[in-house]
């Protein structure tokens, strides 16, 4: 084992709160448009994973999340997703990564390959946008929402070469290879771990910390009732 890994320990039913930060903690989050992506792979991932999400904060160089994977060993399904996906998207805004490949995995996540050991699992979206025929095949809205994300992903694109040009101030973006996990021992720890990252941006001088837009009491559809 290198010395800066973690021995990772799971527990059925479990909270876990998890760090990751960038490569050489480069701040590629002070760009809204990387937070934006990151939000929208959070939901993706979410809707994939069947999580329950309790907290979450994405801000300059890291990103902080709380909540509990549906079975224990889960839990790096979930980040192995997240950040692979957040990694490909935001080196599509960069240019980097051509239309094509994006969208050619995103089809493959519309094919289901992730889905197979789930297919007979009812996806539980309802919160995620409330217009949704309920009676709708559940690939079908699967499908839609990926859809969804494609458009989106387009769109930040454009923004981003309206935004920069086609100068790159940017290097390709990377993370750290390992994330941080704890594992939450009791009420107490669960809170105090809540009101961590609710208070990220002013730990960090975000400037009207207040009022920082990518955190999780501003998206209350992905939040998890307690």
């Amino acid at each position: 084992m290198k010395h800066n890994s973690q021995k990772r320990i799971y527990f059925e039913g479990a909270e876990y709160f998890v760090t990751n930060h960038t490569k050489n903690w480069v701040k590629f989050f002070k760009e809204p448009i990387f937070c934006g992506v990151f939000i929208a792979n959070l939901r993706l991932c979410k809707v994939m994973h069947d999580f329950s999400l309790y907290a979450f904060v994405v801000l300059l160089h890291h990103f902080h999340l709380q909540f509990m994977p549906e079975n224990a060993k889960d839990l790096p399904k979930i980040m192995q997703f997240l950040k692979r996906h957040v990694t490909r998207h935001i080196n599509f805004i960069l240019g980097y990564e051509t239309e094509e490949a994006i969208c050619k995995s995103l089809l493959r996540l519309s094919e289901g390959e992730v889905l197979k050991s789930k297919k007979d699992k009812i996806l539980n979206i309802s919160k995620l946008n409330k217009n949704l025929n309920p009676k709708q095949n559940k690939y079908q809205i699967y499908k839609e929402l990926i859809a969804e994300h494609y458009t989106y992903l387009k769109q930040l694109r454009r923004q981003f070469v309206k935004k920069y040009g086609d100068n790159l101030k940017f290097p390709r973006f990377r993370w750290e290879k390992s994330y941080r996990d704890h594992y939450i021992r009791n009420h107490r720890d669960f809170d105090e771990h809540v009101k961590y990252i609710y208070n990220n941006p002013f730990k960090h001088k975000i400037p009207a910390a207040e009022n920082y837009k990518y955190i999780f009491t501003n998206y209350p559809e992905l939040i998890t009732e307690i």
